[in-house]
C-alpha cells in the first residue's frame, strides 16, 4: 500500500504538468473512468487504484500529441506512437521519466515509466444503420489491432472476460496469430475508424477504453465541464458526471466493490525516482 501511495503522488505530479499544458494551450479535457469515480466517491484516487485516466476531444488530443517535447518540463514526457514507435497504443501516455516499473500483465513483460493515460474522445453516429455499421467496424478493428500484438498488450490472466473474448484469446494462443497480422496496417485502420466521427455527434465517448461501447454516452453529458477535488488538485470532469458514471458503472456506482475486486495493475517496481 505504501508503494501505491508513492505511485499516486507521482501521478498527481504528472497530472499537474498535464493541466499546466492544457491551460497554456486552451485544451479541453475530462476525467474519465476510475479517475472520475475516485473524484466523486473519494475526492481523489480510489484507494487501490494506481493510474489516472483522462479524455480529450479528438481535435484537442491531436494538438497535445503534436506539441514539441520542449513544452514539457523535465522529467515529464508525452509518449505516443508518433514519437515512440515501440509505444503501440491508440492513446497517449504522459510519463515521469525519472521512474521505472516493469509491467507483467501480458506474456511479454516490458519496462516503462509511471504514467497517466490521455484518451481521445470520438463521436458515434446517431442513425441506427450508421451506428450499427460503425460499432461493428470499431469492434472488428479493435480486435485486429489487439491480436496483432497479442503477447505484448493483452492481459491473458484476466478471469472476468465474456466467453467470446476467452475463446478469441485461446484461438490467438494456439494459432500465434500476431505473427500473421501486420500491426502497422491494423493500427492505421483502427485509428482511422476511431476518428471517423467527432463530438459534434449526439453521442461520443472513449472508444479506446476498457468498457468499449459502454463508454459511449450522450455528448451533452460532457458539456462545458465542471470541477471536482482530486487529491490536492481541482480536476475537470464531465458536466453531467452523475449520468456519465451511471451509464458506465450503473446507478449504484457509489458502492464499493467486493474486496477481491480491489486490485491494482500487475507490475514490479524498479525505481520510483524518490
Amino acid at each position: 500500500m505504501d508503494s501505491i501511495k508513492t505511485i499516486q503522488k507521482k501521478e498527481v505530479g504528472i497530472l499537474l504538468e498535464f493541466i499546466r499544458i492544457c491551460e497554456k494551450h486552451n485544451l479541453r479535457y475530462y476525467a474519465l473512468g476510475g479517475t472520475l469515480l475516485g473524484a466523486v466517491r473519494h475526492k481523489g484516487f480510489i484507494p487501490w487504484d494506481d493510474d489516472i485516466d483522462l479524455g480529450m476531444p479528438r481535435e484537442d488530443y491531436e494538438i497535445l500529441m503534436n506539441l514539441p517535447e520542449t513544452e514539457f518540463k523535465n522529467p515529464y514526457k508525452c509518449i505516443s506512437e508518433k514519437n515512440t514507435p515501440s509505444f503501440t497504443k491508440a492513446f497517449i501516455n504522459i510519463q515521469d521519466t525519472s521512474t521505472k516499473i516493469k509491467m507483467t500483465y501480458s506474456n511479454v513483460a516490458h519496462l516503462q515509466s509511471i504514467w497517466i493515460d490521455i484518451f481521445p474522445i470520438d463521436g458515434m453516429p446517431e442513425g441506427k444503420f450508421s451506428r450499427f455499421i460503425h460499432e461493428k467496424t470499431y469492434l472488428f478493428s479493435r480486435m485486429l489491432v489487439q491480436l496483432s500484438q497479442f503477447d505484448k498488450i493483452v492481459n491473458q490472466n484476466k478471469d472476468d472476460r465474456p466467453f467470446i473474448e476467452r475463446a478469441l484469446i485461446k484461438f490467438a494462443e494456439v494459432t500465434k496469430i500476431e505473427k500473421i497480422l501486420p500491426y502497422e496496417k491494423c493500427q492505421k485502420y483502427y485509428i482511422k475508424t476511431l476518428s471517423k466521427y467527432n463530438m459534434t455527434e449526439k453521442y461520443s465517448g472513449n472508444l479506446s477504453g476498457a468498457y468499449k461501447l459502454k463508454e459511449i454516452v450522450p455528448t451533452s453529458h460532457f458539456g462545458k465541464g465542471s470541477y471536482l477535488d482530486f487529491e490536492t488538485v481541482k480536476i475537470r470532469v464531465p458536466e453531467k458526471y452523475d449520468l456519465y458514471l451511471s451509464a458506465i458503472y450503473g446507478p449504484n456506482y457509489m458502492e464499493l466493490p467486493p474486496v477481491e475486486k480491489r486490485v491494482p495493475h500487475q507490475y514490479d517496481i524498479i525505481d520510483l525516482g524518490e
